[in-house]
C-alpha cells in the first residue's frame, strides 16, 4: 500500500498488519456463532473448515473495532476502524484486498482528519487534511500515487499558509503567504 508523505493514521496500518497475522473472531453472515479465521496464501480462511471464508470480520484488536466484510476469502466491500468509545476512525471500501474508492479518516473525537480516493491500492485523484477545528489543512491531488500539481497548506484559522506545486512527487516550486501586518 502507497503510505502518505503526510500523516497517515497509525490504526490503519495496525489494522492492515494485523489481519494477515492475526487470528480473527469472525460472524458470519450465516450465523450470529463467532468463529476464528487465519490468513493463508493471501486468502482468509475457516479456521474450522480449511475452507475460503464469506461473511463479516469483526475484531478488536490495539483497542480499536476493525470491521470488514469477505467474500471467498478476499476481503470485498465495506472497511470500518472505530474506537471504542464508537467514534469512526477510518472508513472505506475494499475491492480484491485493495483499497477502492473513496476514504475517510478521524480524529479520537470523530471530527473528519482527512479523506480521499484509492484506485486499486493507490492513493489518487482530490486529498485533503483537516484541523481538529475543521478548518482545512492541506489540499491537492495524487496522481498515480505522487503528489502532483498545486498543493495548498494552510493555518488553523483557514487562512492560506503556502502553496507548493509538484510534478510526478518532487516539488517543484514553494510560495509562503505573508500575513498582513496589522496597523
Amino acid at each position: 500500500m502507497q503510505l502518505f508523505s503526510y500523516r497517515i493514521k497509525v490504526s490503519f496500518l495496525l489494522a492492515t498488519i494485523a489481519v494477515g497475522i492475526y487470528t480473527l473472531i469472525s460472524i458470519s453472515n450465516s450465523s450470529e456463532k463467532q468463529i476464528s479465521v487465519f490468513t493463508q496464501d493471501g486468502l482468509i480462511v475457516n479456521q474450522a473448515t480449511d475452507e475460503p471464508f464469506t461473511g463479516k470480520v469483526v475484531d478488536t484488536i490495539a483497542n480499536q473495532i476493525i470491521s470488514y466484510d469477505v467474500i471467498d476469502g478476499i476481503k470485498n466491500g465495506e472497511f470500518t476502524i472505530c474506537l471504542l468509545n464508537g467514534n469512526k476512525a477510518v472508513s472505506g471500501n475494499i475491492i480484491n484486498n485493495k483499497n477502492e474508492g473513496k476514504w475517510s479518516y478521524y480524529y479520537s473525537t470523530g471530527e473528519l482528519e482527512s479523506e480521499g480516493f484509492f484506485n486499486n491500492d493507490v492513493v489518487v485523484d482530490k486529498w485533503a487534511w483537516y484541523y481538529q477545528n475543521g478548518n482545512k489543512m492541506e489540499e491537492g491531488v495524487f496522481i498515480n500515487g505522487k503528489r502532483d500539481g498545486l498543493w495548498k497548506l494552510y493555518n488553523q484559522d483557514g487562512s492560506l499558509k503556502s502553496s507548493v506545486f509538484f510534478n510526478d512527487g518532487n516539488v517543484v516550486n514553494s510560495f509562503n503567504v505573508k500575513s498582513p501586518v496589522a496597523s
